[in-house]
């Protein structure tokens, strides 16, 4: 049974998006949904489209990790494989929603960091198999999103942790994955505070000198650790500094715990209400806010959270259209509305 009102509030939130539209420029693809990798009922996402209809409507991007296009199929996929994939139509039907396609790929971990050439030609080679598989499998990838490179590349044997030898490795590899597909945006995945703000915009300036400045910055940000302040101050800073560069910013919206759904939705709301308080209403926000998990389980599986139906509290797709309720400025429980019980 669908919860009371569900309608409403997604035409609610879409009527509301195009009225800010009216008001301010708003920033292309906006909305990004990563479920997690291993989850059981992934693939249900393109056999069953009627399960998730209004937060399908409210995503811009579909971001699949670079994972569930290799073959063999990495361990962290479960049974969501590229041939699975690839039989529910899964990369073409994104594009036939009129959603864009993004990949979270791998540019530099430390198997990449070798003496010589070998290791990022493998980096790169494989994000040019990835995007090859996507276009065979009916789809075309309009991004790449670099799975924060600057976080394996301060290992000694990535030459860590000064940043130049990463940015070098980056520069090589974005240079060469844009020269094979041009129309392919590549932009950096972050962790913060890992790498502190200024570090970050750091990092931005040497990939600008040597001309790969990221399309995007996503900011996989620990909220625990960092603190309510940290967050409230540094990700302005981080959103004001990407603004002066004409860097879209954003966001990734997660849970930690992999255990069950509730308790990965607590995160979930965490950070939702610290972007509410830091950045206000919609027309403040991020240009990016992206729902991605890949939180792992006690038994090692990234399978959590369901992601179906999406009229069923704790869902991926219900906590989707949940918190774009929420960054729009709604409060409290309104109807319909997934909320955390304690």
């Amino acid at each position: 049974m669908g919860r009371p009102g569900i309608r409403l509030i997604a035409v609610a939130i879409l009527c509301l998006a195009g009225s800010l539209a009216g008001r301010a420029a708003v920033p292309d693809d906006r909305v990004w949904f990563s479920p997690g990798p291993g989850t059981v009922d992934y693939v249900q996402l393109f056999e069953h489209p009627e399960e998730w209809p209004h937060a399908r409507q409210l995503i811009s991007v579909f971001k699949f990790y670079q994972q569930h296009t290799q073959t063999p199929a990495p361990s962290i996929v479960g049974p969501n494989t590229y041939d699975a994939l690839a039989r529910a139509g899964a990369f073409r039907l994104v594009n036939q929603w009129h959603k864009k396609i993004a990949l979270e790929v791998g540019s530099v971990k430390e198997f990449f960091c070798t003496a010589d050439a070998s290791g990022m030609n493998a980096s790169i080679s494989g994000t040019l198999a990835s995007i090859a598989a996507v276009k065979s499998a009916g789809g075309a990838v309009a991004y790449l999103a670099m799975d924060e490179p600057f976080v394996s590349g301060r290992s000694r044997t990535c030459g860590g942790p000064a940043l130049e030898p990463t940015a070098d490795r980056v520069a090589t590899y974005v240079t060469a994955v844009r020269k094979a597909n041009p129309d392919v945006a590549i932009g950096l995945i972050e962790a913060y505070p890992f790498s502190s703000a200024d570090a970050i915009e750091a990092i931005v300036g040497l990939l600008k000198a040597r001309g790969v400045t990221p399309a995007f910055l996503h900011m996989d940000v620990d909220w625990h650790l960092a603190g309510g302040a940290a967050f409230t101050r540094d990700m302005a800073r981080l959103q004001a500094f990407a603004a002066g560069e004409q860097i879209p910013f954003g966001i990734i919206i997660t849970g930690y715990n992999g255990n069950n759904d509730p308790l990965y939705a607590v995160d979930v709301y965490g950070i939702t209400s610290l972007m509410s308080s830091t950045f206000g209403d919609w027309t403040h926000m991020p240009d990016h806010v992206i729902l991605q998990s890949w939180a792992e389980s006690s038994t090692g599986l990234l399978i959590t959270p369901t992601n179906l139906p999406e009229d069923r509290p704790y869902t991926h797709t219900s906590m989707l259209w949940d918190v774009l309720r929420r960054l729009h400025g709604a409060s409290g429980a309104g109807t319909g509305t997934a909320i955390i019980r304690r």
